[in-house]
């Protein structure tokens, strides 16, 4: 299998798209607000919870991680050095899920330990891995090294071989990409997905559980009954590359079009198992429920997609994913129009994280330019979040 790292770098954001024969079969955000599972850290105790035999662990950022003490080991006085790695990343109201015991990843398990002793020379919390850097995060959230990582951007190219010491790194404009990254995100982030034989799945996000429902539409000709194994099927391969592309994981909970018989229910439970057998995090079909719904479950390690790019429990595009589009569209057009003035219009919301999360991209946009962006603040309920114009 050849495996291809596909990333577009705009300003204080990276895109990638990992892709595995030529299919794009996982995609990535890195702004560096995030940490990826796998990462290490010194951090120090902050507090005990014996009732539910862990405790609380200072890693640096806005949320102690939680860290289960198993029975039987020396549990850590509450202000105690503690080297950990995270195992699950933080999600909306819950902290990340730690651990002490240490699973080098393949990219850094030669400094590891080199690491691990300078440890001793540090106050916590600080972060012994991954590097800084997006390239350094990228590595611990891919899962398997790739053979040749492509990027848009020729500056970039020296960090990416520093973190991909192992692969070929390129650089090529996105016209000579095997996939099109704006309509992968697109897809990606869409409520619903056409199927090639017709029919449609909706996925939906909730707080206990991804919830899918399968659609046949109309079909034109033949019986009910096939229609509806024919879609059920083509459905089991397109939920297993949604749930991947999307990163979803926890329970999974997918209605398909109903079936009579023990046979045709098992032909799509074989199905969707086949379907997930390529999935590194390894999930498992758990079987039918009496309502008729198909229950999974894929491990969660890092944050869904939609975390990172949509509003919370909205469909709506979050003000911080619009800020670094609009980043990204000025230096688009700069490279078009490299002598021209720019003038950014935009809401409120837009304005307040490029003020915040977004600063450091607008200030590395302006370095690269070699001059400043004109910010305008449009009212607030404009219809468009942002305007790009040159001045």
């Amino acid at each position: 299998m050849r495996r291809q790292l596909l990333i577009g770098a705009g300003p204080g954001e990276w895109r990638a798209a990992c892709v595995e024969d030529g299919v794009a079969v996982e995609l990535h955000v890195e702004r560096g607000d995030s940490r990826p599972p796998g990462s290490v850290f010194l951090g120090r105790v902050l507090r005990l919870l014996p009732g539910l035999d862990a405790a609380l662990v200072d890693i640096g950022g806005d949320r102690p991680g939680f860290l289960p003490l198993r029975a039987g080991e020396t549990h850590p006085d509450e202000g105690a050095r503690v080297v950990v790695q995270l195992r699950r990343e933080g999600q909306q109201d819950k902290g990340a899920l730690l651990s002490t015991r240490i699973v080098p990843p393949a990219a850094a398990a030669p400094g590891l330990q080199q690491l691990l002793a300078d440890a001793a020379r540090l106050d916590p919390p600080a972060q012994l891995l991954p590097p800084p850097g997006f390239a350094g995060a990228l590595t611990l959230r891919l899962p398997a090294l790739p053979d040749e990582v492509v990027a848009d951007d020729p500056a970039i190219v020296r960090e990416l071989r520093d973190a991909f010491p192992a692969a070929a790194v390129v650089h090529r404009t996105p016209q000579d990409w095997p996939v099109d990254l704006d309509a992968l995100f697109g897809s990606a982030l869409s409520p619903s997905l056409a199927l090639a034989g017709g029919g449609t799945i909706h996925i939906a996000e909730t707080r206990a559980a991804v919830l899918i429902d399968v659609d046949t539409g109309t079909p034109e000709a033949g019986s009910a009954e096939r229609a509806a194994l024919a879609v059920n099927l083509a459905a089991t391969e397109a939920i297993a590359r949604q749930l991947r592309l999307r990163q979803l994981g926890g329970g999974v909970v997918v209605d398909f079009v109903g079936l009579e018989g023990r046979g045709p229910r098992e032909r799509v439970r074989q199905a969707m198992t086949t379907a997930l057998a390529p999935d590194p995090t390894e999930p498992r079909v758990l079987g039918w429920t009496r309502l008729g719904h198909l229950e999974l479950v894929r491990p969660r390690r890092g944050r869904p997609l939609s975390e990172a790019m949509l509003e919370p429990e909205s469909l709506r595009k979050s003000a911080v994913a619009l800020a670094f589009e609009a980043l990204r569209m000025v230096q688009r057009e700069a490279r078009a129009h490299p002598a021209a003035n720019w003038r950014l219009s935009i809401s409120p919301p837009v304005a307040a994280a490029l003020r915040g999360v977004a600063a450091a991209g607008l200030k590395s946009l302006e370095e690269r330019l070699g001059r400043r962006i004109a910010l305008v603040v449009e009212a607030e309920g404009e219809a468009r979040p942002f305007d790009i114009a040159p001045v």
